[in-house]
């Protein structure tokens, strides 16, 4: 059983629940799903209104991991049993029971661990580390700032800088978002954000600032960056452009960068994605990264679980159990 979306659209509307029968080709793996990820991404590629066009029909869930369970004759026949991460590069959909993918789309990953986290490691975690390791030469005692600091991403970017040494200060929206949050400063929006961003910093600065709403907030932020500090954007929730002053673009020399996925995992050697990933799991494994759940559903209750993603007041990510 897997969810495909027939026509571009609202995404509850559009998708249907198929059988699960692809043939297995010689250079593809079977994998039976043990969990998969309900992520914003699906309700914008279902849309239409995103960065990759889905050519529909098209096998829905952008990231998830499972078991090995047959292997095409061109595939080494050591994977079959392995545990592997399905990519997230949109060329196989991972809302499913068993998916057949190309086996340079699967990464092995080790047994042990939650696999709830271990199938929320696709993305987010990646996200985090390539936004703190990619741009800047951070060094143990740097500052990052961040907004969306209750998001997924943002607990993963808290996580993996404490990890480095680093420290970050996260804004959020809610001052319930800021429960429970490990930043080692957490602040709430609001109009004097900015002055109490400086008080928190006092004479330090931020090497680096990573933003994934969109809104003023990342202006608040980037207005305490360091000279010549950088800005990474890797999503906005609300549709925008990261809204940094002209002032401090100009006269601090404020770097602008973007950050997505896919171009990643296109333009990097398999043996590093390989190498990433697996440390992104070990990590997972041993708790050093982990997000909130909030519930999980079988395949054929996705619908029940794409309404519970969006809630606003949800405690966690949701995710598909077959």
């Amino acid at each position: 059983m897997k969810v495909v979306l027939k026509t571009l659209g609202e995404l509850l509307d559009s998708s249907v629940l198929e059988s699960a029968a692809d043939p297995v080709g010689p250079g593809d793996v079977l994998v039976a799903i043990e969990a998969a990820t309900i992520n914003p991404v699906d309700t914008m590629l279902a849309s239409g209104n995103y960065g990759y066009l889905p050519k529909v029909p098209f096998d829905l869930g952008t990231e998830g991991i499972g078991r090995v369970t047959e292997v095409g004759s061109a595939v080494d026949p050591a994977l079959h049993g392995r545990r592997v991460l399905i990519l997230p590069n949109y060329e196989q959909g991972t809302w499913a029971d068993q998916v057949v993918v190309k086996a340079t789309n699967v990464v092995p990953i080790p047994d042990g661990g939650d696999p709830l986290q271990l199938a929320m490691v696709g993305t987010n975690p990646l996200t985090a580390h390539l936004a703190l390791t990619k741009f800047v030469d951070l060094k143990p005692g740097d500052w990052i700032g961040q907004n969306l600091g209750n998001s997924a991403v943002g607990q993963y970017v808290t996580a993996l800088a404490k990890h480095a040494g680093l420290k970050v200060l996260s804004v959020v929206r809610r001052p319930e978002a800021a429960e429970g949050l490990e930043s080692d400063v957490v602040l709430v929006d609001g109009d004097d954000l900015s002055e109490r961003i400086r008080s928190a910093l006092g004479t330090d600065r931020f090497e680096l600032v990573l933003d994934g709403a969109g809104d003023s907030t990342v202006g608040a932020l980037a207005h305490w960056a360091a000279f010549g500090g950088t800005v990474v954007s890797y999503s906005s929730v609300t549709g925008q452009a990261p809204a940094v002053g002209l002032g401090d673009h100009i006269y601090q020399q404020l770097q602008l960068r973007g950050l997505w996925i896919p171009n990643w995992l296109e333009q990097t050697p398999a043996s590093e994605i390989e190498q990433t990933y697996g440390e992104l799991a070990r990590l997972t494994v041993d708790g050093v990264l982990r997000a909130r759940v909030a519930a999980t559903y079988p395949v054929a209750e996705f619908a029940k679980a794409v309404q519970h993603s969006r809630q606003p007041d949800r405690t966690g990510k949701v995710l598909l159990r077959p």
